[in-house]
């Protein structure tokens, strides 16, 4: 009878769906773990593998620096945390090769940074990424947080909502970063064996080209096998500083204030479901038209039932009231027996005609009024009287004739009935009184009402 929920056709408002990652759709389990990342970059604009290219101390954070280019190793820690998605990735370049530190470079580039010698190290970069489920249920996450590399000229950039991570197929995990003049999709292809491809496309936007795109392969790795790779690709790389492996939430290389805090996650930068309120509440339960109409169809029709029902009731009270009225009446002038028809032609003749006063052979509704004033019938409403004159006056007339007045006192039979056992109960003094009153035309006491 009620109308169907929201949540019955619109996801958004299913309060049964998980505020868990993984549990609203099993796909994003294939994305968490650990992984080992061989990334092969390519320059679009001069169509070959990226080379190193030279340090220039006026841009921070020259990631594309006096470093091999052509291969990156990164390792990936994703972590589900119920409706959290952390990713913590490390990313290892070599050392330069040799003939890159021998070549001539234009005035204002190194083929180093101060400090550094060309060839002899290499360079270790953190990228973070942090997302949620949202409220549309239907297993997308939006991207609060990107830091690190992923946040080029910046430690931190917050995406707000215009970022997104999404399945676009059974084994495909895409990522869509929008920032102003910046553009990012990222794919992941899974296959049986938990390995997987990567694919990148970096735009700028401001400048209408493709800055870079990137191909690689994952391959899964256990926590010892991770740990294990970091540490002999720190060794193998020279790399100054020694990371701990597996990385924690907020380990971010010495960056500040990089992973989102409670208030970040729940209402900051995103909306996490499992400590923000969902914009789509279901409505108060609402009873379908149809029902509507049909309860007040029905509700009229027990009005009406009841009323008539009611009326009915009324109708026979009455009824009872002014026949029994009529009968003591009668019973002052004869003796009243058990019906009707069992009191004899000529005693309801004779009554007949005391009421009919004018001798015309009817009797019509004044001298039937003048005979309930007489105080034989006792004090009757005078709604009651109309409605025995009605009774009486079967063919509507205005006059009573005999038979009109012998077919109405047999359909008194009750109250005969009830009279002549009154009659009979009587003392010897109250029947004496009772044969006085019929000799008597005298009003008795009893007086007309007009009470409605």
């Amino acid at each position: 009878m009620m109308k169907d929920c929201l949540g019955k056709t619109d996801i958004r408002y299913d309060t049964s769906v998980p505020k868990d990652i993984v549990k609203q759709d099993p796909r994003w389990e294939k994305l968490t773990g650990y992984f080992r990342v061989n990334v092969t970059s390519f320059d679009v604009q001069k169509m070959e593998v990226r080379k190193p290219m030279g340090y220039n101390p006026s841009i921070p954070r020259t990631w594309n620096g006096p470093f091999e280019q052509a291969t990156t190793i990164g390792y990936y820690n994703h972590t589900v945390d119920g409706s959290r998605l952390i990713i913590n990735r490390y990313y290892f370049n070599a050392q330069a090769p040799k003939w890159w530190c021998d070549s001539y470079l234009p005035d204002g580039f190194l083929h180093a940074p101060p400090g550094y010698s060309c060839g002899e190290i290499g360079v270790r970069e953190f990228a973070g990424v942090y997302a949620a489920l949202n409220h549309e249920n239907d297993g997308t996450l939006d991207i609060g947080r990107a830091t690190g590399s992923y946040a080029p000229g910046e430690d931190v950039w917050d995406a707000g909502n215009s970022s997104k991570a999404f399945l676009s197929g059974e084994d495909t995990i895409d990522f869509s970063f929008v920032r102003d003049g910046f553009s990012s999709v990222v794919s992941f292809v899974f296959f049986e064996d938990g390995s997987a491809t990567l694919s990148a496309v970096h735009t700028s936007v401001s400048r209408k080209q493709i800055m870079n795109t990137l191909t690689g392969i994952m391959e899964p790795l256990t926590e010892e096998e991770f740990i294990k790779g970091v540490e002999d690709i720190n060794a193998d790389f020279n790399i100054p500083s020694i990371v701990e492996a597996p990385m924690t939430s907020d380990e971010v290389l010495g960056l500040n204030n990089t992973f989102p805090t409670t208030e970040d996650w729940c209402g900051g930068i995103l909306n996490d479901p499992s400590c923000t309120t969902s914009p789509y509440q279901e409505p108060d339960a609402q009873m379908k038209e149809g029902f509507i109409a049909l309860f007040v169809i029905l509700g009229v029709l027990v009005l009406g039932t009841v009323g008539y029902l009611f009326h009915r009731s009324s109708l026979r009270k009455q009824e009872k009231r002014y026949k029994e009225l009529f009968v003591r009446g009668i019973a002052k002038n004869i003796n009243i027996e058990p019906s009707a028809g069992m009191i004899s032609a000529d005693d309801l003749k004779k009554e007949f005609d005391h009421i009919d006063k004018d001798k015309g052979g009817t009797i019509s509704k004044d001298e039937l009024q003048v005979f309930v004033e007489s105080g034989k019938m006792g004090t009757m409403k005078k709604s009651d009287f109309n409605a025995m004159w009605s009774a009486l006056d079967i063919d509507g007339s205005g006059e009573i004739d005999f038979v009109e007045f012998t077919a109405f006192l047999s359909s008194c039979g009750a109250e005969f009935e009830s009279v002549n056992k009154e009659q009979k109960a009587m003392t010897k003094a109250e029947k004496l009184k009772y044969a006085s009153m019929r000799l008597s035309t005298k009003n008795a006491g009893d007086t007309y009402s007009d009470d409605v």
